[in-house]
């Protein structure tokens, strides 16, 4: 029987948990929390945390891993790092560790999006809070900007603020695992708050200000090129048979891509469960069996 490495076994992760035990595997959960309720569906359970590298490599010794097994994970994005790392000591096929980092890390993949032509907002790089008070003394009074930390998943370390509102004392200049190095200040990019979900040569639109599925813009994103520019980037990362998310702004002189998102997509699968489609059966197809064949619905 082949086996599987679930990382994350709350509640969100329930329903993914109940699909797999309907197939041929044999479940092996971790979580940090010892009485997490997706553990009564595990084969075997390890209360570890996604991020307890040598607690995941014993663990896989133990269980006897091999390279015909599988690594998931529908939890948060840092779990994706876990899974990575795992995959790679037991040669089990999965994006690369350092694909998850440039994924995570605004930084990267932003200094990658100004060396390849992929649009994003005007973007400075501050390490400190006298830095940003210098960028500050240059601009506009009427002008906005966003302030987001390197790993910032919101609303943690994300403000928007302009000159005079710069020195709010709630802004966090630590270090922890949303903020490791930098924060980025963008300019305030005019236009629609989009989200696109990329899956094989298929793609859906979120409009952020309602949370609703639209086809409004898709003739737009078609003629600025968004989606082969981002799926080349996918490809380019290796994670083209994966769904990733992507947030955008989109106006009529063109776009800006703001974030890259590797967890399941929340927005799709309430519309799965709105329409009756059993989202967490067609997501597990795609990652362990690489089919992609979502109900066209859910374009």
């Amino acid at each position: 029987m082949i086996k599987i490495l679930f990382l994350g076994c709350n509640h969100n992760q329930i329903p993914y948990l109940q699909e797999l035990s309907k197939r041929n595997y044999r479940i092996i959960g971790v979580d940090l929390n010892s009485n997490a309720p997706g553990k009564s569906y595990c084969h075997s359970f390890y209360n570890i945390g996604y991020d307890d590298n040598d607690g995941l490599l014993e663990l896989g010794k133990k269980e006897n891993f091999k390279s015909s097994d599988k690594v998931f994970t529908a939890s948060a994005q840092f779990a994706y790092k876990g899974g990575a790392f795992f995959a790679s000591c037991f040669k089990i096929p999965y994006p690369k560790e350092e694909v998850i980092d440039f994924c995570l890390d605004k930084v990267s993949y932003y200094k990658f999006f100004l060396k390849n032509d992929i649009p994003l907002p005007n973007t400075k790089f501050i390490k400190t809070k006298n830095e940003l008070i210098s960028e500050f003394n240059n601009e506009s009074v009427s002008k906005w900007f966003w302030l987001k930390s390197d790993f910032s998943k919101n609303p943690n370390y994300v403000y928007r603020m302009n000159c005079q509102s710069q020195v709010q004392d709630d802004i966090f200049w630590g270090n922890d695992r949303y903020l490791k190095n930098y924060y980025i200040l963008q300019e305030e990019y005019p236009g629609i708050s989009l989200r696109l979900n990329i899956y094989g040569d298929r793609f859906n639109v979120i409009d952020f200000a309602s949370s609703e599925y639209t086809k409004k813009y898709h003739e737009e994103i078609e003629s600025f090129g968004v989606i082969n520019k981002l799926k080349k980037l996918m490809e380019e990362l290796k994670i083209q048979n994966w769904l990733v998310k992507f947030d955008i702004i989109l106006n009529q002189e063109g776009y800006a891509v703001l974030d890259i998102g590797l967890d399941p997509p929340s927005r799709m699968k309430n519309k799965a469960i709105n329409l009756g489609i059993n989202f967490e059966k067609y997501y597990l197809d795609q990652y362990l069996d690489n089919k992609i064949h979502y109900p066209r619905t859910l374009d």
